[in-house]
C-alpha cells in the first residue's frame, strides 16, 4: 500500500521548499477561486443581464409588424442612448454558434445563459472570441424591412476585466515570494550540506581543517558538538598510537638483543627455531602499529586499482599459485598505500590457508569490487563477524600454519570504510573464503 512517506521528498532542502510553497499554492488556488466563483462570477452575471435586456428591448420594438422602417438617425439614436453599436442586416441567415474558447467558457456560459432568458425564444448568435475589445450579439427579428440586427457592444460592459490583472498580479507577488524563500531556504541548508560533507569527509579520514559553525542556531549547536567529538576521537587515537608505538619500541630493544645473541650461538635446529619466534613477535608488532596508525598521513591519489592488484598479487606468487583477473582502466582517488596494504593483508590471508588464490577487479555503476578467493576451508557463515574483529583467531582449520594476531582482516576493512566502502565475507565458488573490498566510484571525482 503506498504510505505518504513514499511520495514525500527523501532531501531536506525539499521537503523545507515542501513545507514552504505548498501551504501557499493552496492559498493561492483557493483565493483565485473564490475570487472568480464569487465575486467575479457574479459581477459578469450582472453586466450580462444588463446588456441581454437592452439588446431584447431593441429587439422586442423591431419585432412589432407595424413598426416602420427604421432609418438611420433611429438607428444611430438607439446606439447613442444605449452605447451599442446597433446594425440592421437585410438577411435572416445567421452563422453557426461556435464553442468559446476554454478560457472563456464560463463567462460565455453566462451571457448565452442571460440572453436566452431576455430573448424568450428568440433565435439569436454571440461571438466573444473573434473581436478582442467587442462582443458581438445577432438577433433575429422576423420584421421584413430589418430581419436581422446585429449589436457591437463594448467588452468592459459585458465581462468584468479587472479578474485577470487580479491573477496576474497575485501570481507575480506568489513567484517573488517563492524566489524569495528559495533564497533563504538555500542559505540555510547549504550550512547543513557544509556540515553533512565535513563528517562525510572526516569519516573517510581527510584532514578538514578547523570546522567553522554557520547557519542557524541550531546548526551552529550541532557543528561544534561535531567538533569536539572529532577533537576528543583524534585525542584518543593519538595517544593510542603514542602508546602502542612505546610498546612496540620497548620491545624491539630486547628483541634485538636476543637476535644478537642467537647469532653468536653455534648453528642449530633450536637456533632456528627461536631466530623464526623471534621474527614472528617482530612482525606481530609491525602489525599493531599499523592498526594503530591507521592511514593517517597519506594523501588521496588517482590509482589504477587493477594495476595495484595485478602487483599486489604477484608479490604473493611463491606462497600460493594466484591468478588474477581485472578490466583495464579502472581508476579511483584512492590513499593508495592504504588499498595496497589492505589488499595485502587479504591476499596473504588467502594465501595461508588455500593453494589457490583468486583474484578479480571489476567495476558496476556504483562500485569498483575487488574478489579475493581461495580454496581454503572457508569461514562459517555465523562467524564471518568474528573474522573482522581485533585479535580474534578463529578455528583450527582456517588458522593452522599462521602466524598473525588477528588484524588482517580489521585492517582491511578500516581501510575499505575509510574510503566509504566495505568488505563483504561469503562462501567462495572454490570452496573457500570470498572476500570483497568494495570502494564506491564516487571517490573518481573526489577533490583533494
Amino acid at each position: 500500500m503506498l504510505r505518504f512517506r513514499d511520495i514525500t521528498p527523501r532531501g531536506f532542502y525539499a521537503r523545507i521548499l515542501l513545507i514552504v510553497l505548498l501551504p501557499l499554492v493552496l492559498l493561492l488556488i483557493a483565493m483565485t477561486w473564490f475570487f472568480f466563483d464569487s465575486h467575479i462570477a457574479e459581477i459578469n452575471r450582472k453586466l450580462s443581464q444588463s446588456v441581454a435586456g437592452e439588446v431584447a428591448e431593441v429587439a422586442r420594438k423591431f419585432q412589432d409588424p407595424a413598426m416602420e422602417a427604421p432609418t438611420p438617425e433611429q438607428i444611430a439614436a438607439i446606439s447613442t442612448t444605449l452605447r451599442l453599436e446597433v446594425e440592421v442586416l437585410e438577411t435572416d441567415e445567421m452563422p453557426v454558434q461556435e464553442p468559446p474558447g476554454w478560457w472563456r467558457t464560463s463567462r460565455s456560459r453566462v451571457l448565452d445563459h442571460e440572453l436566452a432568458a431576455s430573448l424568450m425564444g428568440t433565435d439569436y448568435w454571440f461571438d466573444t472570441d473573434a473581436n478582442p475589445d467587442q462582443v458581438e450579439v445577432r438577433v433575429l427579428t422576423g420584421h421584413p424591412a430589418a430581419p436581422q440586427l446585429r449589436f457591437l457592444v463594448d467588452r468592459k460592459r459585458v465581462f468584468a476585466t479587472t479578474g485577470h490583472n487580479f491573477i496576474v498580479w497575485v501570481l507575480l507577488f506568489s513567484l517573488l515570494l517563492i524566489a524569495v524563500s528559495i533564497g533563504f531556504l538555500r542559505n540555510q541548508v547549504r550550512s547543513v550540506l557544509k556540515l553533512a560533507a565535513a563528517a562525510e569527509a572526516w569519516g573517510r579520514g581527510e584532514d578538514i581543517g578547523q570546522l567553522r559553525p554557520s547557519g542557524a542556531t541550531e546548526v551552529r549547536k550541532a557543528a561544534r558538538a561535531i567538533s569536539q567529538m572529532r577533537e576528543r576521537i583524534i585525542a584518543y587515537a593519538d595517544q593510542r598510537t603514542a602508546m602502542l608505538a612505546g610498546v612496540s619500541h620497548d620491545l624491539r630493544t630486547p628483541l634485538t638483543r636476543l637476535k644478537l645473541q642467537l647469532a653468536l650461538l653455534p648453528d642449530s635446529p633450536d637456533k632456528d627455531a627461536a631466530k623464526d619466534d623471534l621474527d614472528d613477535m617482530s612482525a606481530m608488532l609491525d602489525e599493531y602499529l599499523a592498526f594503530a596508525k591507521g592511514q593517517e598521513g597519506e594523501n588521496y591519489e588517482e590509482t589504477d586499482i587493477g594495476v595495484l592488484a595485478h602487483d599486489v598479487a604477484l608479490s604473493f606468487a611463491e606462497k600460493a599459485d594466484v591468478s588474477v583477473n581485472s578490466l583495464p582502466g579502472i581508476r579511483l582517488r584512492v590513499r593508495p598505500l592504504a588499498v595496497k596494504r589492505a589488499l595485502s593483508n587479504l591476499i596473504n590471508n588467502a594465501a595461508d590457508h588455500g593453494d589457490h588464490v583468486f583474484v578479480t577487479v571489476s567495476n558496476t555503476n556504483d562500485a569498483v569490487t575487488v574478489l579475493v578467493e581461495d580454496d581454503g576451508p572457508g569461514i562459517e557463515e555465523d562467524r564471518i563477524e568474528d573474522a573482522f574483529k581485533p585479535f580474534v583467531r578463529l578455528d583450527e582449520a582456517r588458522s593452522q600454519n599462521r602466524t598473525g594476531v588477528g588484524l588482517g582482516l580489521a585492517l582491511a576493512r578500516d581501510v575499505a570504510r575509510s574510503h566509504g566502502g566495505d568488505i563483504l565475507l561469503s562462501r567462495s565458488g572454490h570452496g573457500g573464503l570470498c572476500a570483497a573490498f568494495q570502494i564506491p566510484l564516487q571517490l573518481l571525482n573526489m577533490p583533494d
